[in-house]
């Protein structure tokens, strides 16, 4: 085989695998923003924590599940950890984080929570098109 002919076959390669990087890069950091209805997953659980998060962040930690939720900014939206706390600790709440695959998330949930809901009360709503009226005006 010609050096020119592995040159081209390194270089198709080496292109190839350039995009899947960088098409995964674009997905795992792309804005959340607009969220839609369809953009999301419900998630039903006993919430075991709430606290303060990085960037003004609420976290939020259900029973038996590994993932991280929490409400971007919260804090900046009215909402207070302590509210919160007396509100949802140790209830059944469902949650609507993004659902999106990027390489952190390879079983598509993101922590990024865009509603939050106890029975049929909503708490937190920042999705567009909803059901339910938004709880912040974007």
């Amino acid at each position: 085989m010609s050096t020119q002919k592995t040159g081209k076959i390194f270089f198709s390669i080496s292109f190839v695998l350039f995009v899947i990087f960088m098409w995964a890069m674009i997905q795992t950091f792309k804005p959340v923003r607009n969220v839609q209805p369809e953009d999301v997953i419900e998630i039903t659980g006993i919430v075991a924590k709430i606290e303060e998060g990085s960037g003004f962040d609420i976290a939020i930690t259900l029973e038996n599940d590994d993932h991280y939720y929490y409400i971007n900014r919260g804090l900046e939206q009215g909402l207070s950890v302590e509210d919160l706390q007396k509100e949802i600790l140790n209830k059944k709440v469902t949650l609507y984080p993004i659902h999106r695959w990027t390489i952190f998330t390879r079983d598509k949930i993101m922590g990024h929570i865009s509603k939050l809901m106890i029975e049929d009360r909503v708490i937190f709503n920042e999705l567009k098109n909803d059901i339910h009226e938004q709880t912040i005006q974007q």
